[in-house]
């Protein structure tokens, strides 16, 4: 079995579009559970303890690079500098695939008199990508997202739904029933450490988009965890960016 961790950067606000950072990204790591129980899980609550004292601490890219509530440590430049270098080592020693979908919004609704929302349609890709990842293993796959608001959980959980009645352009709804077993939403304050990897992955890919130096993660790193095709072309495969070019 395979988990597909899901998480979001950006809004997918198509009328208030936020000028500096008019993107919507939709990512997710892919990867077997035993590896995120027994090296992932175990690797980042070594890294907490031994930064912020506190395992339970959940990890969440927005407020650490701020310094934020519970990251007060992180102000003093060696701790810092630990820090980042704990996370990246985890994320480049960590086993799994990334798929991400770029929505550049301003290009989206120049395409398109209609625009679908950006998350629908990242979902939409992001699964084509998983279930094709499945195929690949020859195993069945569960989706794992972060949950937001209950009101936007539940037009999610409605989303996946309608994916699995009509299906997509590339894959029938018997594709997704038979390949995803399982749609769950999970808070932030459950921990999982699965979530807390693509949190930290997915506002750098952003970023890269939008020619902005990353001064933490190294992109390199995260870049290598893309999907990819045989002969190494990750972007269509492990990077989606749309409206295509």
């Amino acid at each position: 079995m395979k988990i597909l961790f899901l998480d979001e950067s950006g809004d997918h606000d198509l009328i208030n579009i936020d000028p500096d950072y008019p993107i919507f990204v939709l990512a997710g790591c892919i990867m077997g559970p035993e590896h995120e129980e027994r090296v992932l899980a175990p690797n980042l609550e070594k890294l907490k303890k031994d930064i912020f004292g506190n395992k339970k601490i959940v990890l969440h890219l927005a407020e650490y690079t701020r310094d934020g509530k519970g990251y007060e440590k992180l102000r003093d430049k060696d701790l810092r500098g630990q820090f980042y270098a704990g996370l990246n080592k985890i994320i480049k020693e960590s086993e799994f695939e990334l798929v991400a979908c770029i929505v550049d919004k301003k290009e989206h609704i120049k395409h398109y008199k209609n625009a679908l929302d950006p998350y629908l349609l990242s979902l939409e890709v992001i699964l084509e990508r998983f279930i094709l990842s499945l195929r690949d293993s020859k195993e069945k796959g569960v989706v794992i997202a972060e949950s937001r608001d209950p009101q936007l959980d539940n037009q999610l959980n409605l989303a996946f739904l309608d994916l699995k009645i009509r299906g997509t352009r590339f894959l029938r709804p018997v594709d997704i029933a038979d390949n995803i077993t399982d749609f769950c939403i999970k808070k932030k304050e459950e921990n999982i450490a699965g979530l807390q990897l693509v949190d930290s992955v997915i506002t750098p890919i952003g970023r890269k988009y939008l020619n902005r130096k990353n001064f933490y993660l190294n992109y390199d790193v995260i870049k290598g965890k893309f999907r990819k095709h045989a002969c190494g072309k990750y972007k269509g495969y492990g990077l989606i960016i749309l409206p295509r070019k």
